[in-house]
């Protein structure tokens, strides 16, 4: 477990605040980071532990999680146990954190294990198809009125309106994906957030469990490379894993690089909105960690 510290904020009197809760980060691969959503989770005031089971760290106990938890994504399948033994432990972390209502944020592979830990169900590969780059989400009436998203989605909107992308009045928003997978049945007492054509389960929540397909971490420089990659592979070249992850640019197809991009452009013309999102997802996550800690003592 790396601890990773921004030295804590000062009050008005200059004393150093001793209250900044601190949130486990679980990083199911190297090229699958944090990102910005680190910094922003910073800005908010807390402090970070990442756990690297792809450099051999165990998933921790409920006892060493902190105040909150984030799950991010990774290329290997939820049903990976074979190659990734450690996903039957992440499994079982993500039932007591739902059990003790720890605030926890699950982003694409981790959305689609907390579905299978909480007795849902993840089709590998979804028989939707894949999906990459770009795309609208369709938000559910419950997503409006849901206490932790309401607010990240009133962010993410007023930035559209700042910015001119449109949101249908405010029941779309534009968000970054890279999936193969897809939770095909939400587990018996989730509620459903959010859609999209290729993953009609899209966002969804189990008590302080937000679950997210899309990537609010990512940024248009990674998804212009992931998307020359994907462009690359539908080409016939063999670039799994981490053949793909460090081949230059300038070894890639033209048409693979032009893809990439273009996807780039895409994603900055709605950068915005999707940094928004981001960013109050950062600042409700601390918010309910915070107020989670102050339970614990």
């Amino acid at each position: 477990m790396t601890d990773i510290e921004e030295p804590l904020r000062q009050d008005s009197t200059g004393a150093r605040s001793a209250s900044a809760p601190v949130l486990t980060v679980i990083e199911p691969e190297a090229f699958a980071p944090l990102g910005r959503l680190g910094e922003w989770l910073f800005a908010c005031g807390a402090r970070l532990r990442v756990v690297r089971p792809w450099q051999g760290e165990s998933i921790p106990d409920l006892a060493d999680v902190g105040d909150g938890l984030v799950l991010l994504g990774g290329a290997m399948s939820a049903h990976d146990d074979d190659a990734h033994p450690w996903l039957a432990d992440l499994r079982h972390l993500v039932r007591r954190v739902v059990e003790e209502r720890v605030p926890t944020v699950a982003i694409c592979l981790g959305a689609q294990v907390a579905a299978e830990a909480l007795g849902g169900a993840t089709a590998v590969p979804s028989p939707h198809g894949p999906e990459n780059g770009v795309v609208d989400i369709e938000l559910t009436e419950a997503a409006t009125k849901d206490p932790f998203l309401a607010p990240i989605i009133d962010a993410a909107v007023r930035a559209a309106v700042r910015t001119g992308v449109p949101t249908q009045d405010g029941t779309h928003l534009p968000v970054i994906v890279s999936h193969a997978d897809g939770v095909a049945r939400l587990p018996e007492e989730a509620t459903l957030l959010a859609t999209s054509d290729a993953a009609p389960i899209h966002a969804w929540r189990v008590g302080r469990l937000l679950a997210l397909q899309h990537h609010p971490e990512s940024t248009p420089a990674r998804i212009e490379h992931w998307q020359a990659r994907n462009a690359a592979r539908e080409m016939g070249l063999d670039l799994e894993g981490q053949a793909g992850e460090t081949m230059d640019d300038a070894d890639l197809p033209a048409e693979a690089v032009e893809a990439g991009r273009q996807a780039r452009a895409e994603a900055e013309r709605v950068d915005a909105v999707i940094q928004a999102f981001g960013r109050e997802l950062a600042r409700q996550l601390v918010l309910s960690a915070r107020a989670y800690a102050v339970t614990r003592r």
